[in-house]
Order: structure tokens, then sequence, then C-alpha cells
């Protein structure tokens, strides 16, 4: 019996590892200087065979990415997909879907406090392939001005 209970544990910890160790999408962030404004470019690259979604998914389907920063006093406007998204049927969430593919770009603009040393915040999205799709995921930012 502790054979098979310990095997069993020992199955989900290689499961739940193996889950964790795939990143499929690599996150740069810059900003751009114009005047007294500034703008943030999120740039997803993702594997082949992979796609994020758009900010804008319905309901019954994925999670869709949102963008959070830790000042959004200083935001101009909602944040924009610049990549041209890819609406289809989803087979894993039976409803239409609007993902990226491939790379994805947004940007957020930002009025330039005086004194303002730092843009930082976090960006969530959820990943998935033609048979699985990974939690949530949470990556943060913290660009020096």
């Amino acid at each position: 019996m502790k054979f098979i209970i310990s095997f069993c544990f020992s199955l989900i910890s290689l499961l739940s590892y193996s889950q964790k160790s795939i990143v499929p999408v690599d996150w740069s962030f810059e900003v751009i200087e114009s005047g007294d404004d500034l703008t943030l470019r999120a740039t997803a690259d993702i594997e082949d065979k992979w796609a994020i979604y758009s900010q804008h998914t319905g309901e019954g389907g994925p999670i869709a990415l949102s963008f959070t920063f830790d000042d959004p006093s200083t935001l101009i406007g909602e944040t924009e997909e610049i990549s041209e998204p890819i609406k289809v049927m989803s087979k894993l969430f039976e409803v239409e879907v609007i993902k990226f593919k491939k790379q994805a770009i947004f940007e957020q603009k930002f009025s330039k406090k005086k004194g303002m040393k730092n843009l930082s915040g976090e960006v969530r999205f959820m990943s998935c392939d033609e048979s699985r799709c990974l939690p949530p995921t949470d990556v943060r930012f913290d660009i020096e001005l």
C-alpha cells in the first residue's frame, strides 16, 4: 500500500513539474518617449503551435489577457492591440475566440509625471496549443525611466 501511495505521489509531482516547465511565451517590455508622453510596448513572442488570447475574449472562452499598472493615474486611454488578432472557432472552448500566434504587440500610453522614475505592473495571460491550456500566468515588468 505504501508503495502505491508513494508511486501516485511521485507521478503527480512529476506531472506538475512538467506542466510548470512549459513556457511557450517570452515577454519583452520597452518604453518609448514622445514629448511629455510615454508608450509602453509589450511584445509577446509565442512558440509555434501555441497562442495567447486577446483582451477582448468573450464569455465561455479562455481567460482574457489583461494589464495591471502600479500607478494607473498616468494612463492615457486603453491598452491597444497593435498586432492583428485571429478570430476562430475554438475546438477547446467550443466558442469563437480572438487570439494571437507567433507574436503579439500591445501598447499603452502614459503621461509622464514629474519625478516619475519607473513604469511597473504586470500582464496576465493564458496560453493554449491545439489540445491543452496552461494555467494563467502573471509576468511582472518594472522599467526604469
